[in-house]
């Protein structure tokens, strides 16, 4: 099994650098579980409203069908997932979660409106899990089964409860591109109109392609540097190793489940740079063989952050002094830049932030700001 869930998480990571790919990663994940179909919810904020899509779903679907479905069924839907999310655990790991919670009992689930919509088309069971800890509207997995079979047995759960996270991952990364998808079809050859830094590596940690923006990070912080054979290192001890480890072996990734982010890589040296980094097995744009790399993103979370600061609120029980204190940290003032502002004292606000890494989980103030661009940060440069 282990080969078999190498390659399908390879292909799910590929999907990062080329969000066409996810159709054929969930078109194995769907077979391999014996599933009908599969669909990756995300909410999109338009105006203060939340709307709920379907971006990515296995090739049982067309969109245009999910389309129809969502029109007709949204409200219905989004009562499901909003149980989902509450029966949802603040720990890392993600669980799939079977739709005997949305009903007392298999006679009165067949009674809902959309469920039978869905038995009209051959479904009936479905499972679902929230992919992103920290902002649980940002994407749901899900899983739709056949009329005629029982619920997930013990032995499909085990293997999604393997490649779920990766999952989980993959899509966090991918947010970045996938909105650079909505400008440029070839991804790869668009990097530099992203606000992050990407780094395109082969298998030796050689640079194949590098965007402005971490070619300025490069000058600026000179945490990255190229080493005697040609290979991007990190200059320092503790990230280089992190680096080392997430480049080794698949399986160093994806271990933190619905919370990709505390897998960045964070540099002891002070820099503000958050580092990331994913296999690339293939891509079209690169070539038709094996690449066998890895892309490698880079956020300086120093500069100013765009995102919807009442969602970040709302998500972790923040009070007003500290939802105020996230609105500055967004600018990208530093704790004694904040506290004169506020006519506070550093230590005041060193509480505060305290506070606030803790509710939000978050292991310091730049995972922290990594954090915050998952709940409706642009990822593009200004045209």
């Amino acid at each position: 099994m282990s080969d078999e869930i190498q390659d399908l998480t390879l292909k799910i990571y590929d999907a990062v650098a080329d969000p066409g790919r996810w159709g054929a990663a969930l078109d194995q994940l769907v077979d391999r579980v014996g599933a009908q179909g599969s669909i990756i919810f995300e909410w999109e904020d338009s105006e203060g409203d939340r709307r709920l899509t379907a971006p990515i779903h296995s090739g049982y679907y067309s969109s245009d069908a999910i389309s129809v479905y969502l029109s007709k069924c949204q409200d219905m839907e989004a009562r499901d997932q909003a149980i989902i999310r509450q029966h949802t655990h603040d720990d890392d790991e993600i669980a799939l979660l079977d739709d005997t919670l949305l009903a007392s009992s298999v006679d009165e689930l067949k009674q809902q409106e959309h469920v039978q919509k869905l038995m009209r088309l051959g479904i009936f069971h479905r499972a679902a899990g929230v992919m992103n800890k920290d902002n649980r509207w940002l994407s749901l997995f899900s899983v739709q089964l056949n009329a005629a079979r029982n619920p997930l047995d013990a032995k499909e759960r085990h293997f999604l409860s393997q490649v779920l996270p990766h999952v989980a991952k993959a899509l966090d990364l991918s947010i970045p591109i996938r909105q650079l998808q909505s400008r440029y079809q070839r991804v790869l050859s668009a990097i530099d109109e992203l606000a992050i830094g990407v780094c395109v590596l082969d298998s030796r940690a050689m640079i194949v392609a590098r965007n402005e923006e971490f070619r300025r990070q490069q000058e600026t912080y000179r945490l990255f540097r190229v080493g005697q054979g040609g290979q991007l290192r990190i200059a320092d001890r503790s990230g280089q190793s992190q680096l080392d480890r997430l480049m080794s072996d698949w399986r160093e990734h994806g271990r933190f489940g619905g919370r990709p982010r505390k897998e960045s890589i964070l540099s002891h040296t002070d820099t503000p740079l958050c580092i990331e980094i994913t296999p690339l097995q293939k891509s079209d744009e690169i070539g038709n063989g094996l690449f066998g790399g890895f892309v490698l993103c880079s956020t300086d979370t120093s500069l100013p952050v765009m995102c919807d600061k009442t969602r970040i609120r709302q998500a972790f029980g923040l009070t007003s002094a500290e939802a105020s204190l996230v609105d500055a940290i967004g600018e990208g003032l530093t704790n004694p830049e904040i506290a004169d502002r506020r006519n506070r004292s550093v230590s005041t606000v060193n509480a505060q932030t305290k506070s606030i890494l803790a509710k939000s989980n978050c292991a310091n103030r730049t995972q922290f700001v990594r954090m915050m661009m998952r709940f409706g940060a642009s990822f593009l440069t200004p045209r």
